[in-house]
């Protein structure tokens, strides 16, 4: 089975979605124009910066769990199913319907506010209107782009599920480029944790560092040889690290100024695997979206349990 998108040039909205399975294929308008120039016909994809292209993505890959999943309980012509869906999506609202239940579906394990929650709370709070903005959705962020700026809406609950992600992962590079480290170390200081506890859990988790570092490279180029003077180099840099801890205060600063992409995110996962991690992600929220005037909270109305979402202007 393959999915692809290509330009239908006489349509006017001349993006289409092939879905082939063998001899049998379907086709169907995803009711949204492309500009050609922003079309790269060797990969079939919209340009980097067109506002539904990440929704592009998520749309193949639901096709491609349904499809699977039709097959797997047997049901007979799969692919006309999969074709009569998608065009229940694009019915009322184009292809921003594909990119509501896109953003519901990918979401729909987490205690997440629905797409229209986003998109109330966003004319809330600007006054405009459904043609005023576009909507652009990453994840469980969703950013809307108006005439003169470009919003993030974001929640307690999302920013918790890419924090605990990034944990649960040891993304050691989303840690540096997509957090805070002043709130990293608030919270360690907050946590007081002794130097008999941290120490251990540090070492144990610059360990698991460069073992997985062999193993991925081991099994992608083959050789290793290049890594053993690198890890000789963090090796030192972690025992001045060691040196400098009792004078210092603050490990998470302490690791960032020796060595920012290793020992840094390093040292937010050892804090993160001794102190409750609920209480850091709830912590970690409070100083993110309450800290610093970055953002604006909007509610849909004044009951306690309605959803809580903030908004900033995109910093780039």
């Amino acid at each position: 089975m393959k999915i692809a998108y290509y330009l239908n040039e006489g349509r006017k909205k001349n993006l289409y979605c092939r879905i082939s399975d063998g001899a049998e294929r379907v086709t169907f308008s995803m009711e949204y124009s492309v500009d050609a120039e922003k079309w790269n016909e060797k990969k079939g994809e919209v340009d980097f910066e067109d506002t539904h292209y990440f929704t592009l993505i998520q749309f193949k890959e639901y096709l491609t769990k349904k499809y699977y999943e039709l097959k797997s309980e047997g049901k007979d012509d799969v692919l006309a199913r999969l074709k009569n869906e998608a065009l229940s999506f694009t019915q009322d609202a184009g292809i921003n319907g594909v990119t509501e239940k896109m953003f519901d579906y990918f979401n729909s394990e987490q205690n997440f506010p629905k797409y229209k929650d986003f998109i109330q709370a966003f004319e809330k709070f600007s006054k405009l209107k459904e043609n005023d903005y576009k909507v652009e959705t990453i994840d469980n962020i969703i950013r809307f782009h108006t005439k003169d700026k470009i919003y993030e809406m974001d929640t307690d609950e999302g920013l918790t599920a890419r924090l605990k992600d990034f944990i649960e992962r040891r993304a050691y590079d989303e840690i540096c480029t997509e957090t805070d480290r002043s709130i990293w170390s608030e919270i360690y200081i907050d946590a007081d944790i002794e130097k008999h506890v941290f120490l251990p859990k540090m070492f144990n988790e610059w360990k698991i560092y460069w073992n997985t570092l062999y193993k991925n490279i081991r099994e992608s180029v083959g050789k290793t040889d290049h890594l053993n003077e690198m890890k000789q180099t963090s090796w030192r840099e972690f025992q001045i690290f060691m040196e400098c801890y009792d004078g210092h205060g603050d490990a998470i600063k302490l690791a960032f100024e020796i060595n920012q992409d290793e020992l840094y995110p390093i040292a937010v996962i050892a804090t993160m695997k001794i102190f409750d991690a609920d209480t850091c992600y709830t912590e970690y929220c409070e100083h993110e979206f309450f800290g610093g005037g970055k953002w604006e909270s909007v509610s849909l109305d004044d009951e306690d349990n309605s959803p809580m979402f903030f908004i900033r202007p995109c910093e780039f």
